[in-house]
């Protein structure tokens, strides 16, 4: 859950409803819901289907997220939210940067915030929504450089037993709490590191003891409580030897959907097709520990410029969390702003209330506002856009936002060569797993062939993002009751569209003007790539919709092929960026 300064979104074509002289809509209603596997106590089978959303026990939301932190808990707010099926909601953003002043940790309950979680709680219980608060336990001594605070250190584990305590015993009526113990201003020594009481024991042989130290002081102030575990920056090795050894007595699991990536709303390497998320669930589900499964329905929204147009995406994360056996219930991981409500909204609203319905049949359903003309050519855009999502090289790094996703983009970019903002953090599931999924984490240089790639499949991206454009603009050819929306949707995807092929010409200009550089002493030769990299700017001029300096570049190429190259896109002689090492300035903790 790091979040990167600039950072951080679709699979098999959905079918869309046949057509003919008028719109049939079919929505099969499903009377029967899906029992949750597992050991642990279930809900009468016979509650009503609004209490399980999904056919799960736990349908969990934020109110607001950290790109729309100051959403109010108000009853238009929570009942938008209720429709969606959520029947429980976290009691703050809980975001590393602390947004509109969240609590992050308990110690960040000071009166003000108390009071703000008092009144939360009362605006839940009123709308009959559960609660769980989540915290980062234990909090850092100091951010930067990271120093923990040790979970052998008796007076962090007698704090932690007391700032607990406190709490449920203040907020009797919250229900569940959720901790997180590495990431985000909560953090864990290494056995590695220079602690005189955790140097030389693995994690395994320290985090079990606390954990239960956590279960066991919210058994002794409410039995029925249940202490949830994020194991956020552990490695998967590391996640699978504590959940081994923790005691299972009132602890739940709450899980990514991938043990290599962020939540994203697609299956990259996710749920079954993810081995440590699949390993993950069968451990707990042996020793009787619940899962729920985080998701999101946004993409971060808006943080990026990809926005929520992709509902096929929705219905395979939640049909992926459904399958697999020990998942009670699921979690939004970025948070809920129905201000911003869209199409995916929608589709997660109906497949909780009908999750054995086709696809087809939401896809009908949530598209059934846009009208009968217009309504299969939505259903088309939307499919569009999920598989642009998919065509992005999510891979290439952990920082997206530089890679055509950063709000504010014209279609513009500079004329100097490409670069890829590459990063890693020192954690365990970054020095171990992620480096699997991420191709530049600390690399300095990368082959040419990674460059291609990259611009290669951001033209995909773009070119799908560009067929949805074109599905809208029959949809508003055709008539709509909500043109409005469909124009809006257009733009976005569009703008979005735009931003993605500026990133691929700069990566492709780049490498065709090395190219163009390396056959210089061959004129046949010199001339076919000169004349690839001329139809590279001619597609960036209409890109950028005839740009005065666009329209120039190309022009000085036309005139002066050599005397451009010695201009444009030119590799730096050398590069010079160095930034302390915070990790080998630790101070001693005795």
């Amino acid at each position: 859950m790091i979040l990167p300064s600039c950072r951080p979104i679709f699979r098999v074509p959905a079918r869309a409803a046949e057509r003919g002289s008028t719109w049939t809509w079919a929505f099969l209603v499903v009377l029967s819901l899906v029992e949750c596997p597992g050991a642990w106590a279930q809900p009468p089978s016979d509650q009503p289907v609004a209490q399980r959303p999904g056919g799960f026990e736990y349908f969990i939301g934020i109110v607001g997220n950290p790109s729309v932190p100051d959403t109010s808990w108000s009853d238009e707010q929570l009942a938008q939210i209720t429709a969606l099926g959520v029947n429980m909601v976290q009691l703050s953003i809980a975001w590393g940067h602390k947004p509109a002043n969240e609590v992050l940790n308990l110690e960040d309950l000071d009166a003000e915030q108390r009071e703000k979680f008092a009144f939360r709680i009362k605006q839940a219980k009123k709308h009959g929504l559960r609660t769980i608060a989540h915290f980062g336990v234990p909090r850092v001594i100091n951010a930067s450089p990271v120093r923990p605070a040790c979970i052998l250190d008796s007076s962090v584990q007698e704090k932690y037993e007391r700032l607990l305590t406190d709490f449920l015993t203040s907020f009797p009526e919250v229900n569940d709490v959720l901790v997180y113990t590495f990431d985000q201003r909560a953090w864990l020594c290494s056995e590695f590191g220079p602690c005189p009481r955790c140097s030389g024991l693995p994690l395994d042989a320290r985090l079990p003891g606390f954990l239960t130290l956590l279960q066991k002081t919210m058994r002794q102030c409410r039995p029925t409580a249940r202490l949830w575990w994020k194991p956020w920056e552990l490695s998967k090795g590391q996640v699978v030897a504590v959940l081994q050894q923790v005691d299972p007595a009132n602890l739940g699991l709450v899980l990514n959907p991938s043990t290599s990536n962020e939540v994203y709303p697609f299956n990259d390497r996710s749920f079954k097709s993810d081995l440590g998320v699949k390993r993950f669930v069968q451990v707990a589900r042996d020793r009787g520990i619940p899962v729920l499964g985080e998701f999101d329905h946004t993409l971060y929204k808006p943080l990026y410029q990809l926005e929520d147009y992709f509902p096929r995406l929705i219905y395979e994360q939640m049909m992926g969390w459904r399958e697999l056996e020990g998942v009670v219930g699921v979690k939004e991981y970025y948070g809920f702003a129905p201000s911003t409500f869209s199409v995916n909204a929608a589709m997660l609203q109906a497949w909780m209330r009908t999750p054995d319905a086709p696809l087809s049949a939401l896809l009908a359903e949530i598209a059934a506002p846009y009208g009968d003309e217009a309504a299969p050519r939505m259903i088309q855009a939307w499919e569009y856009v999920a598989q642009s999502v998919e065509a992005y090289p999510w891979d290439t790094t952990y920082l997206i936002g530089p890679m055509g996703l950063d709000r504010g983009s014209d279609g513009s970019h500079p004329w100097e060569p490409v670069t890829i903002a590459s990063a890693t953090w020192d954690t365990p599931i970054w020095k171990a797993n992620r480096r699997a999924n991420f191709m530049l984490t600390e690399e300095h240089q990368a082959h040419p062939w990674l460059f291609e790639d990259a611009g290669l499949r951001l033209e995909d991206a773009a070119a799908l993002s560009f067929r949805a454009v074109a599905a809208y603009d029959e949809a508003l050819a055709a008539g709509t009751p909500k043109p409005d929306d469909v124009r809006h949707q257009r733009e976005v995807v569009w703008t979005t569209g735009r931003s993605l092929r500026a990133k691929s010409l700069h990566f492709l200009e780049t490498l065709a003007a090395q190219d163009a550089r390396m056959v210089q002493h061959d004129e046949a030769q010199f001339a076919r790539v000169v004349s690839r990299l001329e139809s590279l700017l001619a597609k960036d001029v209409e890109n950028q919709g005839g740009n005065a300096t666009a329209t120039q570049k190309l022009a000085e190429l036309r005139r002066d092929p050599r005397a451009w190259l010695a201009a444009n896109f030119q590799p730096r002689d050398y590069e010079t960026r160095t930034t302390i090492d915070w990790s080998k300035w630790i101070p001693r903790q005795d």
